[in-house]
């Protein structure tokens, strides 16, 4: 007896958990389609349908409903420029003469920027004056006036736009960048390698012949101007003196160990790496368009530099090219000589009203697409595009100078949207 009240009290309990657990479900459910579409007269009656409920119409357009009269609207884009469509009814019967009723649209953007559009008889349907330009993502108001009464509808249309919170975007290394003009580099490529500089590489010979008495350094050393690095004991003399450092340099090859006879040949070669030269092939096609002075981005795997053409000498070993000799800062360590360099020759600079980071550029559908960042929200915008140096593009038409734009991790804005799954059904 005991055991059978004990399974029933458990039942009770666990019938009133899965009860509260469903309702918290509905609540959840409800609070996340709020907002979705509101609809009502001027007075303030609602619709036929629910709140929230979408209703398509017979020719694939919201349906919106208020008492007896319909709108179906829809944007149509089949073979023509994006423009509204709108079927409307009073009493089940189709409205479709001019003066017996008036319809507009306004659509508000994710910037504040308000669209408005008139509606005039097309047929059965009446059509909207203007295009609805891309994206298809608004706040949606229509309006209706007919026989003296007002009919008023609201609703969210939204497409190719996500919401992250500042700390989210933080997190995953989003930045973003204000659109504006900029410069646009007409570049040609060339190709070539780095070398040291001959200035800076100094190769140590005995000034008076006889055995190597002292080497203080091996190879890989730093040494400092005036530092001895080795010493010789004259055989004339049968004095000794310091063999020294001309510079700041680096020790790369020894050939001396005491006890060695030093004659005429190196003992040591030292360099300076700090700057090397990059000598780029220039072919006679590109040959016109290439002058001292002129900017150059040096690449090598993942090493990039700027600088500029120090002046142009003809090959040495009988080749139809010329060489340009660009010098690189080489302070910070990272190149050396030998390495394989691409230049882009900077050949003329054009300056646009306006113009991305390429770095934010992203396909999406048939476009090219900037994610615009307004608040919490990041929305796509395609763009026409004109010229491009690789770095920076022009933009011809879909933004705005000064609107907010992601650079950084934009793909994953894109990840966001699709994972969403953005619609662009009307």
């Amino acid at each position: 007896m005991r055991q059978a009240l004990l399974r029933k009290r458990l039942a009770a309990v666990l019938v009133v958990c899965i009860s509260t657990f469903a309702l918290f479900v509905m609540a959840s459910e409800n609070e996340s389609h709020g907002g979705e579409e509101r609809h009502g007269n001027e007075h303030g009656e609602s619709g036929e349908h629910g709140e929230h409920e979408e209703v398509t119409g017979p020719n694939g357009g919201r349906l919106l409903e208020d008492g007896d009269r319909t709108v179906e609207l829809m944007i149509f884009e089949n073979g023509v420029e994006p423009q509204f469509r709108a079927w409307i009814t009073d009493k089940g019967k189709p409205v479709t003469k001019s003066g017996e009723a008036s319809l507009t649209v306004e659509l508000t953007r994710l910037d504040g920027e308000v669209d408005r559009f008139k509606f005039s008889p097309n047929g059965d349907y009446w059509i909207s004056e203007g295009t609805v330009e891309e994206p298809h993502s608004f706040e949606v108001k229509v309006s209706m006036f007919r026989r003296g009464e007002r009919a008023e509808w609201e609703y969210d249309s939204h497409e190719g736009r996500v919401e992250i919170t500042p700390a989210m975007a933080e997190k995953a290394g989003i930045r973003v960048a204000k659109a504006r003009s900029g410069t646009i580099r007409q570049t040609i490529t060339v190709y070539g390698k780095t070398m040291a500089d001959p200035t800076q590489v100094s190769r140590i010979r005995a000034r008076f012949a006889g055995p190597v008495t002292g080497v203080s350094v091996n190879i890989g050393d730093r040494v400092k101007a005036g530092q001895t690095i080795g010493e010789i004991e004259s055989n004339e003399s049968l004095q000794r003196y310091p063999l020294k450092a001309p510079f700041d340099s680096v020790v790369i090859s020894k050939n001396a160990s005491i006890g060695d006879y030093a004659s005429d040949q190196v003992l040591f070669t030292l360099a300076n790496y700090d700057q090397l030269w990059a000598d780029l092939q220039v072919f006679p096609a590109q040959s016109n368009a290439v002058a001292p002075k002129q900017q150059v981005s040096l690449a090598a795997d993942s090493r990039l530099k700027e600088s500029a053409i120090d002046s142009l000498v003809s090959s040495d070993s009988a080749q139809p090219f010329v060489i340009a000799r660009v010098p690189v800062d080489n302070r910070d360590g990272r190149w050396n000589p030998g390495l394989l360099v691409e230049g882009k020759v900077t050949v003329d600079e054009v300056e646009v009203p306006l113009a991305v980071d390429n770095r934010g550029l992203q396909p999406f559908r048939d476009w090219t697409v900037v994610f615009v960042n307004v608040g919490d929200a990041y929305e796509i915008r395609p763009l026409e595009l004109g010229r491009s140096d690789g770095r920076f593009t022009e933009v011809l038409s879909g933004l705005k100078s000064g609107d907010r734009y992601v650079v950084e991790n934009s793909y994953l804005i894109k990840a966001d949207i699709e994972k969403a799954g953005a619609s662009h059904e009307h």
